[in-house]
């Protein structure tokens, strides 16, 4: 999918950094050869004047598209260019166009040393590797995002000495590789990080949790394996956390159950094994969850409460076993239910949320009966 515009970044940047109308001083010379040098690596392919006010003879700091400075010093602290944003270059009269931008990200973005904000997204056609200076050569860097384009190698090892990123979105890309072990030095900053769909390998790493401000950790659609770590179970602010169409194996930590905060868990389409933790199905805070395509077995605990709100509850294509919860009718809001493709058997309980559901959410199982599938015999 590509990656969008969250508020909460966008509110970010506003913190960041801010470009004022007047400037107290003009773009320093290092830091104009730097940008020219990063555009003469890329090609606006869609011919919409993105670089149009890069000109080598105007202030890079006055009206350069996508480029903010720091008032005071005049050293460029914003770079920011978006394939899908809606501004009157990207949605000429109103009519949102999608960029297609080529090339590469040029190392001498790294010469940008004041830089708190770079974002490169949504250009489809950006090839090359994540310049591996930017971790030692952008101390101030808050906010990376590249996001949306076709960027291949290695995440770069160094990215945990990015002491002060709040924002790491590489998502949608060909990136290969496993997540670096330096990334969970990040906890004391890192609040979004976005990996999803590209090809990384290996573990996540067992020490995750040490992302103690994380509140979205979206790493689904890759080639991760290993089991889930233990230690997501006690990041006190994980909010979303999506680690579907990987290859991870082993059981569900029983502790995610326990957390207050955590509201969406997208673990489907792995190799996850092992019984589905009671205090998942009772936790009042998670609407959502999706344990599908999985090899989950055991029954499904009788452990909704009044207090289960679920949005989507999805646990389609496992091996589980036994009755449909009687509890479930009891669960304050049951919207999507799917509990296809198992091994269930029994009677369907009747009333609220079953009276709402149709046969779909219970075919393909050893011996239901009841509610939408009809009447037992």
């Amino acid at each position: 999918m590509a990656a969008k515009a969250l508020p909460l970044l966008l509110a970010l940047a506003a913190l960041l950094i801010t470009a004022p109308s007047t400037h107290a001083s003009s773009c320093s010379a290092a830091d104009r050869d730097a940008l020219l040098s990063i555009r003469a690596a890329l090609s606006d392919d869609a011919h919409l004047g993105v670089f149009s006010t890069w000109t080598a003879n105007t202030d890079c700091c006055a009206n350069w598209y996508g480029v903010a400075c720091d008032p005071t010093t005049g050293r460029v602290g914003y770079l920011s260019l978006r394939g899908e944003a809606e501004d009157a270059v990207m949605a000429p009269a109103g009519r949102p166009t999608s960029g297609v931008m080529s090339g590469y990200v040029s190392d001498a973005v790294c010469h940008l040393d004041r830089l708190s904000m770079l974002v490169l997204a949504d250009w489809k056609r950006i090839t090359g590797p994540v310049p591996t200076c930017i971790p030692t050569s952008l101390p101030s860097l808050r906010v990376l995002e590249l996001p949306g384009n076709s960027l291949t190698g290695d995440i770069p090892a160094a990215i945990g000495t990015l002491s002060r990123l709040t924002v790491l979105n590489l998502a949608d890309n060909h990136l290969t590789g496993s997540i670096p072990a330096s990334i969970t030095s990040l906890g004391s900053s890192l609040k979004h990080l976005d990996l999803a769909n590209n090809r990384l390998t290996g573990r996540v790493p067992t020490d995750f949790g040490n992302l103690a401000m994380l509140s979205r950790a979206l790493l689904g659609r890759n080639r991760l394996s290993g089991p889930i770590p233990a230690s997501v179970a006690s990041m006190p602010r994980l909010a979303d956390l999506d680690l579907s169409e990987n290859q991870l194996t082993g059981p569900v930590p029983a502790a995610l159950g326990s957390s207050r905060v955590l509201a969406s868990l997208y673990l489907g389409a792995n190799r996850i094994s092992g019984n589905i933790p009671a205090s998942l199905l009772g936790n009042s805070g998670l609407g959502i969850l999706n344990l599908s395509r999985n090899a989950v077995d055991g029954a499904i605990p009788d452990a909704f409460t009044p207090r289960s709100y679920f949005t989507m509850l999805d646990l389609s294509r496992n091996r589980l076993t036994g009755a449909v919860p009687r509890s479930l009718a009891d669960a304050a809001y049951v919207g999507h239910l799917d509990l296809s493709h198992n091994r269930l058997c029994g009677t369907i309980p009747a009333g609220a949320p079953f009276d709402h559901l149709d046969a779909a959410s219970f075919a393909s199982n050893s011996c239901l009966c009841g509610g939408p599938l009809g009447k037992c015999t």
